[in-house]
C-alpha cells in the first residue's frame, strides 16, 4: 500500500493490517465525518478536514518517527469511535460537564472497536487487541494538555491552511513545521525554541479562534437541540449517529422535514453580555499546548521557560469557556 499526504509525502507500507483496517467500513465513514464545527454561511466547515484523513496522518506521523506496529495501528484507529460530527456528541449524549472533557469519543472507543470488524482484522494480524486500545502503552500517540502527541501535532498542521484561508496568518507553513517534530523516549518536541513558538502560535490560535470560539459553540449548540428533537420525534436513533456519516445524518432530517433555521440564526442576536438576563451557560473545552523543544545546549524545556510573554498568556488561560445565550 503506497500511503501519500500533502504534509508528510509518500510512504510504502507493507504491513496487510494497515491496508485492510483503511479498507473497512467503519473506518471509510470517516471520510465524512468532519473535524471542524459546521459554520453556516461559510465554507461548509469551518476547518474542512475529515477524521479519515487526519487519522492517516496520525498513523504516519508515528510510523515516520519509528514508533511499533502496535502504536500505529492505535493511531491509525484513534478516531473511529466518532459519532457523526465528531464532538457534538458530547453535547448531545454526553453528561452536564461533557462538553468541558469531551470525552464521550473516549469513553466509547474500546467498546465500539471490539464491536466492530476492525477487532477482527487486529488480532487476525497477530496483535494484542487489549494493547493496543490502552493509551498508557503508547507516549507517542496521545498525551495529556498541553503535551505534543501525534493526534495533536497532526489536526493542528491539518488546520493552518485553512487559518490562512479565514485571514488568519500564521508566521509558519505546514510542511516545514512537520519536518521540525522530534521523536524522543519521553514524547514529541520540537526541535529548537522558534519551532516551539510557531506551533504555539498555530494550535493556541486555532483553538481560541475555532474550535472553541462562541461562534463553534453556538452553532454546536443549535444543531445539537435540532438533533435531540429530531431523535425525540423518532426521525433519528442514538445508534444512526455512529453508523452514518455527517451528510447522511442531514439528508435523512431534511427529507423528514427538519426545521434547520436555527443554524442560520445570528450568534451575536443570541448572546447575553448583561448578568441580569436570564441565560443558558454553554461550556467549551478549551485546548492550549506548552510546547516542549530542545534548546541550544540541548536540553528539553517548555516554551514557558523561555518567553515571558507566552508564560503570561499560558497561565492565564483558563480550561474551558463559558458563554451565555438567551433561552430558547
Amino acid at each position: 500500500m503506497i500511503c501519500c499526504d500533502r504534509i508528510y509525502g509518500v510512504l510504502n507500507v507493507e504491513e496487510p493490517v494497515f491496508a485492510e483496517i483503511i479498507a473497512a467500513p467503519t473506518f471509510q465513514r470517516l471520510q465524512g465525518i468532519n473535524m471542524g464545527p459546521w459554520v453556516p454561511c461559510r465554507p461548509f466547515y469551518s476547518i474542512p478536514v475529515s477524521r479519515y484523513h487526519h487519522s492517516i496522518g496520525v498513523f504516519m506521523l508515528l510510523r515516520l518517527h519509528g514508533a511499533p506496529l502496535a502504536e500505529q495501528i492505535a493511531g491509525l484507529i484513534h478516531d473511529v469511535s466518532h459519532t457523526a460530527f465528531s464532538h457534538l456528541s458530547d453535547r448531545l449524549f454526553g453528561g452536564e460537564t461533557s462538553s468541558r472533557t469531551q470525552e464521550y469519543q473516549d469513553d466509547i472507543h474500546d467498546k465500539f472497536v471490539k464491536n466492530s470488524e476492525l477487532a477482527e482484522i487486529i488480532t487476525r494480524a497477530g496483535f494484542c487487541l487489549d494493547e493496543i486500545l490502552d493509551d498508557s502503552n503508547f507516549i507517542l500517540k496521545e498525551r495529556d494538555l498541553p503535551d505534543l502527541c501525534a493526534d495533536r501535532l497532526d489536526y493542528c498542521l491539518r488546520a493552518i491552511p485553512h487559518m490562512h484561508h479565514h485571514g488568519k496568518l500564521l508566521d509558519c507553513d505546514e510542511v516545514a513545521l512537520s519536518r521540525a517534530i522530534v521523536a524522543t523516549p519521553d514524547g514529541f518536541v520540537l526541535r529548537d525554541a522558534k519551532s516551539a513558538k510557531m506551533f504555539a502560535r498555530a494550535f493556541n490560535q486555532t483553538d481560541e479562534e475555532i474550535y472553541s470560539s462562541y461562534g463553534a459553540t453556538f452553532y454546536e449548540e443549535m444543531l445539537a437541540r435540532i438533533c435531540r428533537n429530531a431523535i425525540e420525534q423518532g426521525i433519528l436513533t442514538r445508534e444512526e449517529f455512529l453508523e452514518l456519516n455527517d451528510m447522511q445524518v442531514i439528508r435523512k432530517m431534511h427529507l423528514a422535514g427538519v426545521d434547520f433555521s436555527p443554524m442560520y440564526d445570528s450568534p451575536e442576536a443570541w448572546r447575553i453580555t448583561k448578568d441580569d438576563e436570564d441565560a443558558v451557560i454553554l461550556s467549551q473545552k478549551m485546548r492550549r499546548v506548552n510546547p516542549p523543544f530542545i534548546d541550544s545546549d540541548g536540553t528539553v524545556r517548555r516554551l514557558s521557560e523561555i518567553d515571558d510573554d507566552f508564560a503570561k498568556y499560558f497561565s492565564a488561560c483558563p480550561k474551558f469557556a463559558e458563554y451565555k445565550i438567551k433561552k430558547a
